[in-house]
């Protein structure tokens, strides 16, 4: 679904750059998925190792609060007709020998078969 890999494009660019919450530093996007009408994005995330000992819970609280900022940002880098409510999924605790990055665009190549350059 084209709409469906734009937009986690897009979630992903918005985690390694734009969000400025300390509580996000590190958070990958592992996946998304969205429903066949469009209204809702299910998000996967994973933490860094180091914020494993804390839990997911402030973490959750902080994607909570910025699920505004994101979807506003969806708003307005991308022509949608309508912007989904965004609703983030803990996954896990990513591999510490991965950065953020990384494993953005590990998840990427895995979900899109795409060899990419190392």
């Amino acid at each position: 679904m084209r709409i469906q890999s734009t937009l986690f494009q897009e979630v992903s660019r918005l985690f390694r750059g734009e969000l400025s919450d300390p509580l996000l530093e590190g958070v990958s996007v592992t996946s998304l998925e969205l429903t066949p009408d469009g209204r809702n994005a299910r998000i996967g995330f994973t933490l860094p190792p180091e914020l494993a000992v804390t839990g997911p819970a402030p973490v959750e609280a902080a994607l909570t609060r910025a699920s505004g900022f994101i979807r506003s940002q969806l708003a307005v880098g991308l022509d949608l007709k309508r912007v989904p409510h965004l609703r983030f999924v803990y996954l896990g605790v990513a591999s510490h020998e991965l950065t953020g990055s990384e494993a953005d665009e590990l998840a990427w190549d895995e979900e899109h078969e795409e060899g990419g350059e190392s």
